[in-house]
C-alpha cells in the first residue's frame, strides 16, 4: 500500500517513520523548514520502543501538490496535523485523493470527519481513526516518544446519506462500500502489525474517539488552566479531584450526544492517567504556554458550545475555559 502522511509532527512522524523503517511505501507531506530539513537530513525517532534514523524519506512540499505529485496513487492518507491546520491541509491534499483513496484523520477532536465533509471530501473516502502516543517533535524531523505504547484505532463511521436512492438501494450501496472499506482496514492493520505498531479495528469508532477526547481534552483543559503537569495534578488532592470531575463532565457531554460512555470507561481513563510519567503535559498545554496556536477551540471551546446547547452543567470545564480564555493574548 502507498501511505501518505500529512503533517510530520509527533503523530505523523512517529507512525509514518515506523512504517517506512519496515519497508512500507510512505510519502510525507511537510512544509517550510520541516520540508527542507526532512529532504536533507531524513527522519529521526527517539523512543522507549527503540530509536531509529532514516537517512532518506520521500517528502513532498505541502504547498505545491498536484494530481501528478505522486508516482503511484495514494491508497491511504493519514491527516496528522493540529486541528487548527485541518482546513488548510484538506485544501492542499485534495489533488491526491482518488475514488479509491481512504482519508483517515488522526486528530484530537471528535468532529474532524464532519469538517472534512464540509470541505468537499466525500464520506465514502473517510475512515475514522485515532492515535494514542505520548510524544513531541523536538526539532524538524526529530520525534521524541516518552510514554505509553503507541497505538492506532480505526473504524467505519455510522452510515448516513442524503441521496435520492431508495432505502434498499442505499442499504445495498452501503453494504458494498463497507465490505470494501473493511477489506482495506484489514490490509492497513496487517501493514501496521508487520511494522511492529499496535493497531486495532473497532465496530464503534465514535465511542473510541470520545474515549480519547475525554482523556486528552479533560486533562488538557485542567492542566492548561492550572499550569500544572500530570504529576503536580496528582500530588494535590483537591486538584486530582477536579481532574476526576472534569473527566466525568466530558463523559456527560458524550452521553448527551448519543455516545455510550460507561462508568467503566471513566475509571479506565483515570487509571491510565495515573500510569503516565509525572512530567506529562498535553500538546495543547505546551502550545498555550508557548503563546502559539493551540487546539483550545476543539478541546475546550467546542465542548462548551455543546454544554450550552444541551443545557448541561459542567462547572469544572467552565472554570477551566474561563481561566484559559482570560490568559489568551488579545
Amino acid at each position: 500500500m502507498h501511505f501518505v502522511i500529512v503533517g510530520c509532527g509527533a503523530v505523523g512522524g512517529y507512525f509514518g517513520g515506523r512504517l517506512a523503517q519496515h519497508g512500507e511505501n510512505v510519502t510525507f507531506i511537510a512544509r517550510g523548514q520541516q520540508f527542507e530539513n526532512m529532504k536533507k537530513s531524513g527522519l529521526t525517532i527517539e523512543s522507549i520502543e527503540g530509536d531509529v534514523h532514516l537517512d532518506k524519506v520521500n517528502t513532498l512540499d505541502a504547498t505545491s501538490l498536484t494530481s501528478e505529485s505522486l508516482a503511484t496513487p495514494a491508497d491511504v492518507i493519514f491527516i496528522c496535523v493540529k486541528s487548527y491546520q485541518l482546513s488548510t491541509a484538506i485544501t492542499q491534499i485534495k489533488p491526491l485523493i482518488t475514488e479509491h483513496t481512504r482519508v483517515i484523520p488522526l486528530l484530537n477532536g471528535v468532529n474532524a470527519a464532519e469538517l472534512m465533509q464540509a470541505q468537499g471530501i466525500a464520506p465514502e473516502n473517510i475512515i475514522g481513526g485515532l492515535a494514542k502516543i505520548i510524544a513531541e517533535k523536538t526539532a524538524d524531523g526529530v520525534i521524541k516518544h516518552t510514554g505509553a505504547k503507541p497505538h492506532i484505532t480505526l473504524g467505519l463511521f455510522t452510515a448516513s446519506t442524503s441521496t435520492e436512492l431508495t432505502e434498499e438501494q442505499v442499504i445495498d450501496k452501503q453494504a458494498t462500500l463497507d465490505a470494501t472499506k473493511t477489506a482495506q482496514l484489514s490490509h492497513i492493520a496487517k501493514c501496521f502489525k508487520l511494522a511492529g505498531i499496535s493497531i486495532g479495528v473497532t465496530s464503534d469508532i465514535e465511542l473510541a474517539l470520545w474515549r480519547k477526547y475525554m482523556l486528552v481534552a479533560a486533562w488538557g483543559a485542567l492542566g492548561a488552566a492550572r499550569k500544572l503537569n500530570l504529576g503536580e495534578i496528582h500530588a494535590q488532592s483537591h486538584i486530582a479531584f477536579l481532574l476526576e470531575r472534569i473527566v466525568n463532565e466530558y463523559a456527560d457531554i458524550a452521553r448527551k450526544v448519543g455516545v455510550n460512555l460507561s462508568d467503566k470507561h471513566i475509571r479506565e481513563t483515570l487509571s491510565f492517567l495515573t500510569r503516565l510519567p509525572d512530567s506529562s503535559e498535553t500538546s495543547m498545554q505546551r502550545d498555550l504556554a508557548a503563546g502559539g496556536n493551540s487546539e483550545f477551540d476543539v478541546l475546550v471551546a467546542y465542548p462548551m458550545t455543546l454544554v450550552a446547547a444541551l443545557n448541561l452543567s459542567a462547572p469544572v470545564l467552565t472554570q477551566c475555559y474561563e481561566k484559559i480564555t482570560a490568559a489568551l493574548p488579545e
